[in-house]
């Protein structure tokens, strides 16, 4: 379905997170060439640092919350798809020996991220217990998604995680993936989660500000691809779309999550243009319908 070229955006996210303390983004950052990446879309687009560099608090959000909204939930099998150069599961499974974690993406950047995880277990001897494991899979391929759960135990419950991935989707793809999302998380015990970021609705998308207006379009030159093509026109229609697909939904905000942000501080940023995010920044966990 034409998702090769959203590993481009890898190299940006990557770029972002090395601002914040978030574990291994700056060794991340250094070894894909965010740098040159970054400067190449400045470049192309006629942009300065600060056109874009004001997002980067929001990457770190983004992984901070999911981080700690997957420790409260106590699961101990995590799935992430489109994970890019995340290497929130390497950290946490450093951290937690009863967790494993699989990250998944298309083939080419899973296997750059293999070999970049082989010399970050080297550099920093990491252990390696086989609980933190790159398998490639398309989130849209529901028999990818199988062979990646494979070594995972099914009177177990999973997590899901989606991170950076359905605001890239069509209408059409964003009920492909949510229909294998939940037919794998069916297939576990009760009490597994769909844990995404990504959801939007039309009112907050529909009329950009200016710097949104720029990071989009660096951002949809580099994949080709329309952002917020499946934004949900209001609460009705989200609430149809669960529904549909049998799940039932919390929210959360990311900034509630997070007990400290340390990216806003090193680019200047003050607390107040981060802290108007607040009521944006939104964490859904959805759960299977009774």
């Amino acid at each position: 379905m034409g998702f090769e070229k959203i590993s481009l955006t890898a190299k940006l996210t990557a770029y972002m997170r090395q601002f914040s303390d978030v574990p291994f983004a700056q060794e991340v950052a250094q070894a894909v060439g965010a740098q040159q990446a970054f400067d190449e879309l400045l470049r192309a687009h006629d942009l300065s640092p600060d056109d874009l560099l004001w997002y980067a608090p929001i990457f770190e959000v983004r992984y901070k919350s999911i981080a700690a909204r997957l420790r409260a939930s106590g699961i101990e099998q995590v799935l992430e798809l489109a994970s890019g150069l995340s290497l929130r599961g390497l950290a946490m499974t450093q951290a937690d020996p009863a967790l494993t974690y699989i990250d998944t993406d298309l083939p080419a950047l899973t296997a750059e991220k293999e070999a970049l995880v082989g010399r970050l277990r080297a550099q920093h001897r990491l252990s390696d217990g086989g609980r933190y494991l790159l398998r490639a899979a398309n989130a849209v391929e529901l028999d990818e998604l199988w062979a990646a759960t494979e070594l995972l135990k099914r009177d177990r419950p999973l997590a899901i995680v989606s991170e950076g991935l359905l605001q890239y989707l069509s209408p059409v793809e964003l009920d492909v993936v949510a229909g294998n999302i939940r037919s794998v998380l069916a297939a576990f015990a009760p009490g597994g989660v769909w844990m995404t970021s990504d959801f939007s609705f039309q009112d907050q998308v529909a009329a950009p500000s200016e710097r949104q207006r720029r990071f989009r379009a660096v951002v949809s030159s580099a994949t080709d691809r329309p952002l917020y093509d499946s934004a949900f026109a209001d609460q009705a229609a989200f609430d149809a779309f669960l529904s549909r697909f049998g799940f039932t939904a919390r929210q959360h905000r990311q900034l509630d999550e997070v007990d400290r942000l340390t990216s806003p501080r090193g680019l200047g940023l003050s607390e107040e243009s981060i802290e108007r995010l607040r009521p944006r920044l939104r964490l859904w966990l959805l759960g299977l319908a009774v």
